[in-house]
Order: structure tokens, then C-alpha cells, then sequence
């Protein structure tokens, strides 16, 4: 019997339709990564490792160069907030913070003219020439618009909790997550490892933007779930708290399996919208194909 001050998870994994498979060359890569972020100076910790696996759970069926470059992005985004916190700041706090905000956009400029102010912009915009190479333009141009969005609301995000405004209400909450981490960015990136080349048209088309909502809903309140006791620690909202702000008769325990039966829902959102996808025709299909079911591998990845 669990104990009262227990929380019991969802079985998330059990309930998803999708079979988890990890990228063959995830052990040679992680290595790769690990030196990579050594290059940059960037403080290596054991638990990198762990986000080098779930890019290779996230992106199985992509090959040896782009399961790297999945690797290294994945290592370094999570790592972020440990790489920002080594940086002197002035007594101008939100000034320096807002400059090294516009410093990290600044880094996926091209080649020649771009100074870091940290390691972190130096690594990603070493990353980005790499990815510049064989990125088609539409691709190129929904990541950086989604990768901009992300890391506006993450700034929105912080300015909330520095002003201690209240907790959102669950729809305004769903919308500002679809634009923070496991926003439209991180799919356009599933598009760009599948090397996908074709699919402009349907990222225009509101059935295959349903699913790719989906498929952020699904990863983000997973996420949610499983860090609930370290975004409360550190003062932020979450799909937990959130619940139960909205529903104050909800104990924790309620509003664990009420967010676990949300991502479970969102299963089913999921392959219902798969289902309706209109056709493109063959060539667009094939891609089509390869990119949903590399969603599902994203959603079972997280989970």
C-alpha cells in the first residue's frame, strides 16, 4: 500500500500506442556530444548523458550526422540555465539578462561577424553552421520563427514569476506552452533529421498543425508530470499546479491523474488527426508519413 505522502504517476508509457525505439549510434554519439560541449568550454556533467538518449529515443530512425546534431542541441538547451548562471552579471540585472537574450538570437547569424557573450551562444551558433548546410529554407525559417517564440516566452515566463502574477488559467496556459519547449520548433527539427523536403505546403494545413499541437500537448505535460516537484521548487507554473488552481477541490494526487488522462487523451487527438490528413499526393504523403510517425516516436521518446 503507497504511502499517504506518496504520489502515484500515470502509466504514460503503458497507455501509448507507440513502440519506443532508441538510435543505434547512441553511445558513439553521446561521446561526441560530450566532447563537443568540452570544446566550448561548457562544464560537462554526467547528467548530459541522459539528454543525449532522449534525442536518440526521440529521433531513432535518423542517421549517424543528424542523430549528432540532435544530440548536441538536445545536451545543450538543457543545459542552458547552468551555462547562463556562470556568466558575471551586472548590478543591471535586466538589462544584462535582455542582452544576453538578444546575444543568443544573434547566434544563428552566419559565419563571420557573430561575438558570443557566452559559451552557450558560441556552441549554438557552432551548431547552427553545421545545420545550415543541408537545412532546406522553408524548414530553416520555421525554426528559427518557433526557436524565437520559445525563447520570448520563456523571457515572459521569468518576468511572471519576478512579479509574482498568478497562476494562468488552463487554456492560457496550453497556448503558452505549445511556445515554450516542446513547441512547433522542436517538430520542425523532427522535419529537418528525417531530411524532409517537401512539406511546406502541409504546415499550412489546419489538420497537420492539430497534430503537431498534439504531439506538443502530449510531450509538454508529460514533462509537467515528471519535474512537477522541481518547477515547484524553483517557483514556476505547471500543468500540476495549474489544475489545481483551477479545480481547488483537487488533492495532488487528483491532479496527477487528471493531467496523466490529458496526456492520455492526447494519444488518441493524435491518431485521430492522423487519420484525417487530407492528401498531397505521393511524394508529399511518403514525407508525410515519415513525419508523423516521427512525432509519435517524439511523444513515446518523452514518455
Amino acid at each position: 500500500m503507497a504511502n499517504m505522502n506518496d504520489i502515484l504517476l500515470p502509466d504514460l508509457i503503458g497507455a501509448c500506442p507507440f513502440k519506443p525505439e532508441c538510435n543505434p549510434v547512441y553511445e558513439p554519439t553521446s561521446n561526441a556530444t560530450e566532447a563537443w560541449l568540452n570544446s566550448h568550454g561548457i562544464r560537462y556533467k554526467e547528467s548530459i548523458h541522459k539528454y543525449s538518449l532522449a534525442s536518440a529515443l526521440c529521433v531513432p530512425q535518423c542517421n549517424p550526422t543528424k542523430a549528432r546534431d540532435a544530440s548536441d542541441i538536445w545536451a545543450l538547451l538543457f543545459s542552458v540555465d547552468d551555462i547562463i548562471d556562470t556568466v558575471p552579471i551586472s548590478e543591471h540585472i535586466e538589462q544584462s539578462k535582455k542582452q544576453l537574450a538578444k546575444n543568443i538570437m544573434e547566434s544563428f547569424q552566419p559565419a563571420g561577424s557573430f561575438k558570443p557573450l557566452t559559451p552557450f551562444a558560441a556552441a549554438l551558433h557552432d551548431w547552427w553552421q553545421r545545420i545550415l548546410v543541408n537545412i532546406t529554407p522553408g524548414c530553416r525559417e520555421r525554426f528559427l520563427t518557433g526557436y524565437q517564440t520559445a525563447y520570448k516566452a520563456s523571457l515572459v515566463q521569468a518576468a511572471n514569476k519576478r512579479d509574482h502574477r498568478i497562476v494562468p488559467d488552463l487554456n492560457t496556459y496550453i497556448k503558452f506552452r505549445r511556445d515554450t519547449a516542446f513547441g512547433p520548433h522542436v517538430f520542425v527539427f523532427i522535419e529537418y533529421c528525417l531530411e524532409l523536403d517537401s512539406l511546406d505546403e502541409c504546415w499550412n494545413n489546419d489538420v497537420f498543425k492539430r497534430l503537431v499541437d498534439y504531439a506538443s500537448d502530449a510531450t509538454s505535460w508529460t514533462n509537467d508530470i515528471y519535474s512537477f516537484n522541481i518547477e515547484q521548487a524553483k517557483g514556476d507554473s505547471n500543468l500540476i499546479s495549474v489544475l489545481m488552481h483551477a479545480d481547488p477541490s483537487l488533492n495532488i494526487q487528483q491532479a496527477f491523474d487528471r493531467g496523466g488522462q490529458m496526456v492520455i487523451d492526447c494519444y488518441a487527438d493524435f491518431q485521430r488527426a492522423r487519420k484525417e490528413l487530407i492528401s498531397w499526393g505521393t511524394k508529399i504523403d511518403s514525407q508525410v508519413e515519415k513525419f508523423v510517425n516521427g512525432a509519435a516516436a517524439f511523444i513515446i521518446g518523452n514518455a
